[in-house]
């Protein structure tokens, strides 16, 4: 199966395990399309969890994942702030090149951290002259006037991610590691009603198909 009939699409991960956190259930149900995931970093700034072995943690995550349309470029830089904003632009578009992109995946503008706002902002410029669709994923730092308009359902994949995720072993003090976080994060009323009880939430910005 296809995600929007997408063939290949390039996913903006500011920090090991936001992509993983936000897609991975809509990464494993849509295995016709490709995707290929950037890692601009090995962590967020004054992050004591950054290093090298989180990198190790996503290859394990995606490897318990077994999902076979995931490539994983690292983009070399330890801190976002390393690059100024046209740097990674330059950094992206040169990626990019000759690729064919459908699509682009990255934070979303509402995101209450920082870096993840940061990257958000890359979307026009990377699409500037481009039929290259934008679509924003929820984190658990999404503030609450960011409104979904995609929703995945993947509740034959919630389970395997649930397991999947608990290869950020630096990351499993965190609260939304917790079980009951992650259900409620991947819950929503409206779903709800409609059998729907596990989803991933995705704000399309613009659709080109």
């Amino acid at each position: 199966m296809k995600l929007l009939n997408f063939n290949k699409v390039l996913c903006l991960s500011p920090h090991p395990d936001d992509v993983e956190y936000s897609m991975l259930g809509c990464i494993q149900k849509h295995s016709d399309t490709q995707f290929n995931l950037y890692q601009l970093a090995m962590g967020g700034d004054c992050d004591e969890s950054t290093g090298a072995h989180r990198l190790k943690e996503v290859e394990l995550v995606w490897k318990k994942s077994k999902c076979n349309n995931l490539k994983f470029i690292f983009s070399g830089y330890t801190f976002i702030n390393q690059l100024t904003e046209d740097k990674w632009i330059q950094n992206i578009e040169k990626l990019m090149y000759n690729e064919n992109y459908d699509a682009i995946f990255l934070p979303n503008g509402t995101d209450s951290h920082f870096e993840h706002r940061f990257i958000s902002g890359f979307g026009p410029a990377l699409i500037r002259n481009s039929k290259i669709s934008v679509i924003e994923y929820y984190t658990p730092s999404t503030q609450q006037e960011w409104i979904p308009n995609l929703y995945v359902d993947i509740k034959e994949q919630y389970q395997n991610k649930l397991e999947s995720l608990k290869e950020f072993k630096s990351q499993q003090h965190r609260y939304y590691f917790r079980e009951d976080v992650l259900r409620s994060f991947h819950s929503d009323f409206q779903c709800s009603k409609k059998q729907l009880h596990y989803v991933e939430k995705y704000r399309i910005k613009n659709l080109f198909i």
